[in-house]
């Protein structure tokens, strides 16, 4: 009650006056609560503040997963799948013939026969290299080489023909061992590995002849053991023409060329069937070594 009497007073001093009495105390609150709801009209100044949506408990319902059923087993785990082992791939063999080339245009020779018998004069520097006291290479070892070399050569043209002949018995029983040597050799080699060194030399000779490359030509291999070639005619009657004759050989070669080639094809029959004799003997012997050497190999 006092309240509301309050109020009544403070409207009616309000619209009186227009001023608001500020006191102290309880009073003074009352009287600006007053004062705000008349001006108001009873509300509450200031925006009104927006309640918050209630949130919709079926709405959450169905946006909730549905829970399974307990008596639904959860699916066991497939077994896990066996490691891969990795394969290693076979190397891939070598190109036959990138392999042939390489050989082919290589400096060491496929087959190599035995070394030959060193000479005379060989064997004597040899002899006289041996009495040096030895010493360290370099310059100084060079040195004492050519100094040696020099030595030996005057050594070897003061030497008497007697003391020479040691020598030369020496080299010529060298040269038989080496010969022995050489056959066995041929008896065992293979013919494939020959005739593949014999390409490489060819090769190399014609490098050399067009002065791609440095050195010096290399003979081809020859097997001695094989039956020797069968001369032509022409080969017979020079044989025959030069058995007994004197002169220049290459004067003498020349005169019997133009008699040959002068002679009519009844003087040359005889020369003909002797060449044709020889052929025939050459291949009964060819296919013989041929044989021989394919069951040896």
């Amino acid at each position: 009650m006092l309240s509301r009497a309050l109020v009544s007073l403070s409207r009616v001093a309000v619209s009186r006056s227009g001023l608001v009495v500020r006191g102290f105390g309880a009073s003074a609150l009352i009287n600006k609560t007053a004062v705000k709801a008349a001006a108001t009209g009873g509300r509450k100044s200031g925006p009104a503040k927006a309640k918050k949506p209630a949130p919709k408990a079926a709405a959450a319902k169905k946006s909730a997963k549905p829970k399974r059923a307990a008596s639904a087993a959860k699916p066991k785990r497939a077994a896990a799948k066996p490691k891969r082992v990795a394969v290693k791939k076979p190397k891939a063999a070598p190109n036959k013939k990138d392999v042939h080339e390489k050989v082919l245009n290589s400096k060491r020779p496929i087959v190599a026969l035995p070394k030959q018998a060193p000479s005379s004069y060989s064997l004597f520097v040899r002899d006289m290299w041996k009495g040096t006291p030895p010493r360290e290479g370099g310059e100084a070892q060079e040195a004492v080489f050519a100094a040696v070399s020099r030595e030996a050569a005057s050594a070897w043209k003061a030497l008497s023909e007697a003391g020479k002949q040691q020598y030369h018995k020496q080299h010529d029983d060298l040269r038989a061992q080496h010969a022995q040597d050489v056959r066995k050799w041929w008896a065992g080699v293979d013919r494939a590995q020959v005739a593949l060194e014999n390409k490489r030399r060819r090769r190399h000779n014609r490098r050399v002849a067009q002065k791609t490359v440095a050195g010096s030509r290399l003979p081809l291999l020859k097997d001695p053991l094989a039956p020797k070639r069968p001369p032509s005619a022409f080969l017979v009657f020079m044989k025959e023409r030069l058995t007994g004759s004197s002169g220049p050989v290459k004067e003498t070669c020349r005169a019997f060329s133009a008699e040959w080639n002068s002679m009519p094809d009844a003087a040359k029959a005889p020369y003909v069937a002797a060449a044709a004799v020889e052929a025939d003997v050459y291949k009964s012997a060819a296919a013989k070594y041929a044989s021989s050497s394919s069951s040896s190999s």
